[in-house]
C-alpha cells in the first residue's frame, strides 16, 4: 500500500523539479531570441534610454515545421546609463541607479527559422504585475511616462 502512495509521490516530485536541459543547441538558440527580443524592446520601448536584460528563461519550444520552432521566453529589463542614440551593446551598459529605474517584465514569442529569429509577438508590463494579452506597446509607454511624473514629483517633494 504503501508503494502505491510513494510512487505518485515520486512521480510528481521529479516531474515538478524543473531540471535543466543542457543543450548547447536550444542555449545559441535562446541567446540569439533574446537578442532579437531586446532589440525590439529598445526600438519600441525605449524613451532615451536603452533596457539591458536582467534575466531570461525559455517557458516552451515549440517545433513548427522542418528546422522551425517558436520560443516562448519570459525575460526582465532594467534600463541602462546608454542614450537610445548610442550605437552601444546593451548588454554591456551599465545600470542606471536609484529607485526609481524603470523596469519590466517581458515574454515573448520568437521564431527560429535556420538561426534567423524572428519576433512574433512581445508584451512587456511592469515589474510585480503581471501583463495581460491586450496591453500594447501605448499602454506600457503610457504607463512609463506616468512612472516618470511620479518620481519626477516625488524628487521635487524631496528638493523641497
Amino acid at each position: 500500500m504503501k508503494s502505491y502512495v510513494l510512487l505518485p509521490a515520486l512521480l510528481l516530485s521529479l516531474g515538478c523539479t524543473g531540471i535543466p536541459l543542457h543543450n548547447s543547441e536550444l542555449q545559441s538558440a535562446a541567446d540569439s531570441a533574446l537578442g532579437a527580443a531586446l532589440a525590439e524592446v529598445n526600438s519600441v520601448y525605449a524613451a532615451s534610454h536603452l533596457y539591458r536584460v536582467t534575466t531570461g528563461s525559455v517557458a516552451k519550444v515549440i517545433p513548427t515545421g522542418l528546422d522551425t520552432v517558436d520560443l516562448l521566453m519570459v525575460f526582465r529589463i532594467k534600463e541602462t546609463q546608454c542614450a537610445k542614440t548610442s550605437q552601444d551593446d546593451p548588454q554591456a551598459c551599465a545600470f542606471r541607479p536609484g529607485f526609481f529605474v524603470p523596469s519590466f517584465t517581458c515574454s515573448t514569442r520568437v521564431r527560429m527559422m535556420a538561426r534567423s529569429p524572428q519576433v512574433v509577438s512581445l508584451r512587456c508590463g511592469h515589474d510585480g504585475s503581471s501583463s495581460s494579452s491586450s496591453e500594447s506597446s501605448e499602454e506600457v509607454s503610457q504607463e512609463s511616462e506616468r512612472h516618470k511624473l511620479k518620481s519626477q514629483t516625488v524628487v521635487a517633494l524631496y528638493a523641497q
